[in-house]
């Protein structure tokens, strides 16, 4: 972990102005995400749907127009000498204005905005899921870009031990010591090193690609990625709170909800209208002529038909539920047992950090030891390349392991989610 530290400590008193977070990177991806932009519109349809529904309690009106022509009417054919019926015109013309007013429907509006309320919720908790998965990649290649960082500090510190060995040698070189092949050895290993560190940069310029795309924010080769801070991994309700399992009540909800639907489809639904119009005849059937006509009055309407299905209708609902309480039942027993391996991954990995650090620091000390052998001309450069190895291998087995239990505890935490 010094190594990750002293790298971060020297490029923070160069003064760089780019300088992130994981925190931020995760901000910057989210509101650069197109799919963030479906949230403010998810809002807006529930809002106009809500609207929509509200209007049907609204005074309902009506215009009608009609014009017909018959084959026969209605007539009186009884002879009469007092008065005399002209009969009706076979042409009829008819317009009328209808209000309607709903003044109960069993809680059928109340239902369905509640069910339209809750449709959105699932769509906007489907939209946290797959931002939630963003983090997760986010996190990721962070992490990757933190390996990158402490891998290059590892070589450019073995570059500077090979750089200190070849001066060693070229004097030995030159006091006819040793011969030149010993030399072209060390000359050899740096070139190799060299080539370790264009590769680990084209692999962390690769990273910032995609983290640029993610992101949408330019990076420079000289930005700094920060260690995130310390991680907590237990929480006193130890409980999952990824937005899946927000989802997966949400539509228990909703599902329960529409229970309550069914119910107030089968209730009696009361409502009062008014209607005026002007036609040929009017309410008059015998007046042969033009008028104006209303009517008022109060309609009942109750559909048994509901009563058939409503019992077959709620198993159905009821037999949802059940599927989706055990996806969610599966889904948090796959959580937990990732919880778990995450857990005993990040124990083995500060078992082996520990032992890694006792090895560094001996292989750093023979390292040393060897090069001043080296210099005595005790050993040759075979030997001094040998142990420059090993130290390196061990440094880099440190690396990995720090960068990988960083890793599992940020893994671990979004598992876990947060509050």
């Amino acid at each position: 972990m010094r190594y990750l530290i002293i790298f971060f400590l020297l490029i923070a008193n160069i003064g760089v102005s780019q300088t992130y977070t994981l925190e931020k990177m995760q901000d910057l991806a989210l509101s650069n995400y197109p799919l963030i932009r479906q949230h403010n519109l998810l809002k807006s349809t529930a809002s106009l749907n809500i609207d929509n529904i509200k209007t049907l309690l609204f005074p309902q009106i009506t215009i009608n127009g009609q014009v017909t022509y018959q084959s026969d009417v209605t007539g009186l054919t009884i002879p009469n000498n007092l008065f005399k019926i002209d009969p009706l015109s076979k042409d009829q013309y008819k317009a009328t204005a209808e209000i309607q007013q709903i003044l109960y429907d069993g809680g059928l509006n109340k239902k369905t905005r509640e069910i339209s309320q809750l449709s959105t919720e699932i769509d906007l908790l489907k939209n946290e899921v797959e931002l939630y998965k963003l983090k997760e990649r986010v996190t990721m290649v962070y992490c990757s870009i933190l390996y990158t960082d402490a891998v290059l500090t590892q070589l450019k510190y073995i570059a500077t031990d090979l750089n200190n060995g070849l001066q060693k040698v070229e004097a030995l070189y030159k006091n006819g010591v040793v011969f030149r092949n010993n030399v072209l050895q060390v000359k050899a290993q740096i070139l190799q090193n060299n080539q370790r560190i264009d590769e680990i940069l084209s692999a962390k310029r690769a990273l910032y690609n995609a983290l640029e795309l993610l992101s949408g924010e330019k990076l420079t080769d000289s930005a700094v990625f920060v260690l995130p801070e310390k991680i907590i991994l237990l929480d006193e309700t130890n409980q999952i709170l990824r937005p899946e399992v927000s989802l997966f009540d949400a539509q228990i909800n909703s599902v329960d909800r529409q229970t309550g639907l069914i119910d107030a489809r089968t209730k009696p639904k009361m409502g009062a209208f008014l209607q005026g119009g002007y036609g040929k005849p009017g309410l008059n059937m015998l007046k042969n002529e033009f008028s104006w006509f209303s009517l008022t009055g109060i309609k009942l309407q109750w559909s048994l038909g509901g009563f058939y299905t409503n019992r077959k209708e709620k198993t159905i609902l009821q037999n949802q539920t059940g599927l989706i309480r055990n996806q969610k039942e599966t889904y948090l027993l796959n959580t937990n047992i990732q919880l778990k391996q995450q857990l005993d991954e990040i124990t083995k990995l500060e078992k082996l950090i520990g032992s890694d650090k006792e090895i560094v620091s001996i292989r750093e000390q023979i390292k040393n030891v060897t090069l001043a052998q080296l210099s005595n001309g005790v050993i040759n450069t075979n030997d001094y390349l040998k142990e420059v190895n090993a130290y390196d291998l061990s440094a880099q087995a440190l690396i990995q392991h720090e960068i990988q239990l960083i890793q599992s505890k940020l893994v671990y935490q979004l598992l876990k989610g947060k509050k």
